[in-house]
């Protein structure tokens, strides 16, 4: 068996091509001949440029190797070549790091022209090894083949290798995938309808600076019960009724006496002085009495901490307004020293623990959602879709009645909130699931919406890209079904497309990219 062990040539190299930046393109690479090959394992994507390679000369690879984990360049391998001709004849060359941070250039020469097959091994903080199955060796310059032009009509994009180490990026493969097919519609998170409350003034008064300096503001979390205001009754009501303090003393004192009344006729009854009607009467009377005082106690109680049995008129009434609920205070429409009047709204409570998304489904979309359980939405401001199925949401309703405004259907999701992302009042892109499908899709991630169309960076080699419109179908939980426009295998950029865009304007190239 013939076998050569080789140590790569890198010093000069180094010196000379220091950065693909200020890179002198490598004369072998602007012939016919040279090649380049870029292939994916699941731990690393190899893009290997090499010129035109004759027998018994001298020549220059460039190997750039990144890591499929995050995309950047490996550094801490040893990389070894091993070109196989002949069986039983191999060719060894040892790198034993990058010359710079992801690129190894080792310098190779083959003795026998013809096509050999290349297996490259990874050692070191990537274990792995890659196979490339031709590299043509020509017996002669003569014999080189001249170059082809490409006859796709892409514009390529060039987008070197250090610039793709520098950002966020990233690629994937066009697979088929089961795609839930959906409606769109437009959305907004709203309270659900028994989590919020609006807090009103109940009589007419006046909110004193002394007793309100603790009111709540909006956004102030409040628990059920919890004081927001203290308000104290005018001394006349705006149409000349009698003050708020005198009515709820009047009511107190009522049901206290009829209280009275009515265990004394009870007493009375029992040792059959008086007849049942009386007893009725006064039975009806104090039943009267205190259903008119709980009405007046329901959201207000005298301040101080007091019993309202024991505050009596010589008492300097103030009167407690209580939050009916647990929940953030959405608005607020006094400020302490205010007039206010019976009815006027002062706060709005809303619990937010829990959310519904009401969804306007156009009345041309109504036929295809049959028992919508599923769906997804984008929020502005948001990377990634907010999903909706049984484990965190419930279907609260779906509407019988097309809204005259808007031509549309409502249909609202109860959606569980327990961290707080969803604020009321916040716009929604939904996308409801209304069936599977079965074709190629891709993250949503890639696709570039420009004036309503859509496109996408594909990964063409190494270096290279070319932007290709696409018509999309279905989208289901962050993926969009790829109806026209790309192929199974294909490679998407799905982080990094605005940095290729901005590369687009300037650089596109109508061959490959450029040499090392």
């Amino acid at each position: 068996m013939f076998k050569q062990t080789l140590q790569p040539l890198f010093f000069l190299s180094a010196i000379v091509l220091s950065g693909c930046g200020g890179r002198t393109p490598d004369p072998a690479g602007a012939s016919g001949g040279g090649g380049s090959v870029t292939l994916w394992t699941g731990k690393t994507e190899l893009f290997l440029e090499y010129p035109a390679l004759v027998a018994g000369k001298e020549n220059r690879f460039a190997v750039h190797l990144s890591r499929m984990d995050n995309f950047k360049p490996i550094t801490r391998c040893s990389l070894e070549l091993i070109f196989h001709s002949a069986p039983g004849e191999e060719l060894v060359v040892h790198s034993p790091s990058p010359s710079s941070p992801g690129i190894y250039r080792p310098t190779v020469k083959i003795e026998r022209p013809g096509t050999h097959r290349l297996t490259m091994v990874l050692r070191g903080e990537i274990k792995d090894t890659l196979e490339v199955e031709s590299i043509p060796v020509y017996s002669s310059a003569d014999s080189i083949p001249a170059e082809v032009e490409d006859a796709s009509g892409e514009q390529f994009i060039s987008f070197l290798k250090e610039q793709q180490w520098k950002i966020d990026f990233r690629t994937e493969p066009v697979r088929k995938r089961r795609i839930s097919g959906s409606v769109n519609a437009p959305g907004e998170i709203v309270p659900k309808l028994t989590a919020q409350a609006i807090v009103a003034a109940p009589f007419s008064g006046v909110l004193f600076a002394e007793q309100n300096s603790q009111m709540p503001l909006i956004g102030s979390k409040v628990q059920k019960g919890a004081v927001l205001a203290v308000l104290s009754p005018s001394a006349q009501t705006p149409d000349g009724g009698e003050n708020f303090a005198f009515r709820y003393a009047d009511a107190e004192s009522e049901s206290k006496l009829a209280a009275a009344e009515f265990e004394r006729a009870k007493r009375l009854h029992e040792e059959d002085i008086i007849p049942l009607k009386e007893f009725q009467e006064a039975e009806a009377k104090y039943k009267r009495a205190l259903a008119n005082f709980r009405a007046l106690q329901k959201y207000v109680q005298p301040e101080a901490g007091k019993n309202p049995a024991e505050v009596t008129l010589q008492d300097d009434y103030g009167f407690v307004l209580k939050a009916p609920l647990s929940g953030s205070v959405a608005e607020v429409h006094v400020v302490p020293g205010k007039q206010v009047n019976a009815g006027d709204p002062l706060f709005r409570i809303v619990d937010v623990s829990t959310v519904w998304l009401r969804i306007n489904v156009p009345v041309t979309e109504v036929g295809k959602l049959k028992n919508p359980t599923r769906a997804s939405f984008r929020i502005s401001g948001f990377d990634q879709p907010f999903r909706i199925d049984d484990r965190n949401s419930r279907l609260v309703s779906f509407g019988n009645v097309v809204s005259e405004e808007t031509r549309s259907v409502p249909l609202i999701f109860e959606i569980e909130n327990g961290d707080r992302k969803l604020k009321v009042g916040m716009f929604a892109d939904v996308q409801i699931a209304t069936g599977s499908v079965e074709g190629l899709a891709v993250s949503e991630s890639a696709l570039i919406e420009e004036e309503g169309r859509y496109s996408v960076f594909v990964h063409l080699e190494g270096e290279s890209f070319a932007k290709r419109g696409v018509d999309i179908g279905a989208r289901d939980n962050g993926w969009v079904e790829i109806k026209h426009g790309l192929l199974a295998g294909e490679r998407v950029v799905t982080r990094g497309a605005y940095d290729i865009r901005l590369a687009s304007l300037s650089t596109q190239l109508p061959a490959h990219g450029h040499e090392h």
